[in-house]
C-alpha cells in the first residue's frame, strides 16, 4: 500500500478534507482505531485489490522501496523463521519470502486483498507456509506469537491510528533478539523541500507537517479518488513509539535525492539521471543527517533483551 503520494486538493473550507470523485464516498471518518475507520480504509483497497498490482506495481518509485525492504527483510529472516507482516497487500513480498522457506502470517485490513494473497500462495504453492487473515495491524499485533520477525512495506504503519498499540503488541508477541523491518512515510522530505518552493507551491512542501492528511490511495483508477487520511511521522517520532521494547539497528531514508512516489511521471522522463541518483542514495542514504530527510525511510528495530 502507498499512502504517501500527492494531497488530496477537495477540501471543504472550515470542514473535513474530502474524498475526491463518485463511488458513493462524501467523507472519511476521523483517524481513529474505530470499526469506522478501519472499514472506511478496507472498502478503499477492496475497491483498489483486482488492479492494484498493475498499478502500483507499474510505479517505478514504490517498486524500488519495495525491492529494497524486501531484500533487507530477506538477509535477517532465515528459512524456518515465522514472520508477521503487517499489510501484506495483495501478497508479493509474503510468497517471497516463503519461497526462501519462511513461515509468514500474512495480514491486512483488506478482504479482498486477503484474498488475492491466498489465490496467489495456491497458486505459487506456498500456502503450507503463509497465512493470510484479515486483520488491522494493532490487532494483528496481539495474536499468533511468537514470531521471529516482523515486516511492513509501503507506509502501512502511517494508516495505523493506534501505532503506540502496534508497538506494545509485538512486544508481547515478538521473540527477544528478533527484527522488526518498516518502511513509513517522513514529515520532511528534502526531495520536496527543494522541489517544490521552485515550483511556486511551497505550501505542499510543508503540508505533512500537519496531524494527519487525506492521501489518494493510489494515482490511477479509483484508488485517484479515494482518499484516507494519513499520519506522516519523522523517523525520530516513529522510533520513540518502539524504544520501550526495542533499540535501533539501522536507519536508512529512501527518496532523499530521489523522487518520491507522486513524481513518478516526472522521474521516467528522466529515467537514466533518477538510476545515477538512486546509486547516490543507495551510498549515503544511511548518513547520520541524510536518513531523517528521505520521503520514505526504512528502518530495523530489534526486539531488546527482557
Amino acid at each position: 500500500m502507498n499512502p504517501y503520494g500527492e494531497t488530496a486538493t477537495n477540501s471543504r473550507r472550515g470542514g473535513s478534507p474530502q474524498p475526491m470523485g463518485q463511488h458513493g464516498i462524501t467523507s472519511h471518518p476521523a483517524f481513529a482505531g474505530n470499526s469506522d475507520y478501519y472499514a472506511y480504509v478496507a472498502a478503499g483497497y477492496d475497491r483498489t485489490a483486482a488492479s492494484y498490482d498493475q498499478v502500483e506495481g507499474a510505479n517505478s518509485i514504490s517498486e524500488r522501496v519495495r525491492r529494497v525492504s524486501l531484500a533487507t527483510a530477506q538477509t535477517l529472516f532465515v528459512k524456518g523463521e515465522r514472520v508477521l507482516e503487517l499489510g501484506c497487500g495483495t501478497g508479493r513480498d509474503a510468497v517471497a519470502l516463503a519461497r526462501d522457506g519462511i513461515r509468514v502470517v500474512a495480514t491486512d485490513v483488506s478482504p479482498e486483498m486477503i484474498s488475492i494473497t491466498r489465490a496467489r500462495m495456491r497458486r505459487e504453492g506456498v500456502e503450507h507456509l503463509v497465512t493470510a487473515e484479515v486483520l488491522p495491524a494493532a490487532r494483528a499485533v496481539l495474536q499468533g506469537g511468537p514470531y521471529d520477525g516482523v515486516y511492513s512495506n509501503g507506509a502501512v504503519l502511517n494508516l495505523e491510528p493506534e501505532l503506540r498499540e502496534v508497538a506494545q503488541g509485538l512486544s508481547k508477541t515478538v521473540r527477544q533478539g528478533a527484527c522488526a523491518v518498516f518502511t513509513a512515510a517522513n514529515r520532511l522530505s528534502l526531495f520536496e523541500l527543494a522541489v517544490y518552493p521552485l515550483a511556486l507551491r511551497p505550501r505542499k512542501a510543508f503540508r505533512k507537517l500537519n496531524p494527519t492528511v487525506p492521501i489518494p490511495i493510489s494515482r490511477r483508477g479509483i484508488g485517484k479518488t479515494y482518499v484516507v487520511p494519513t499520519q506522516f511521522l519523522t523517523p525520530r517520532e516513529f522510533i520513540s513509539l518502539f524504544t520501550k521494547s526495542f533499540e535501533l539497528k539501522s536507519l536508512k531514508a529512501l527518496q532523499v535525492v530521489t523522487p518520491p512516489w507522486n513524481f513518478v511521471d516526472l522521474a521516467a522522463r528522466f529515467r537514466s539521471a533518477v538510476d545515477t541518483l538512486e546509486r547516490i542514495e543507495d551510498r549515503i542514504g544511511g548518513r547520520r543527517l541524510l536518513r531523517n530527510l528521505g520521503a520514505i525511510y526504512l528502518t530495523i528495530l530489534r526486539r531488546k533483551e527482557d
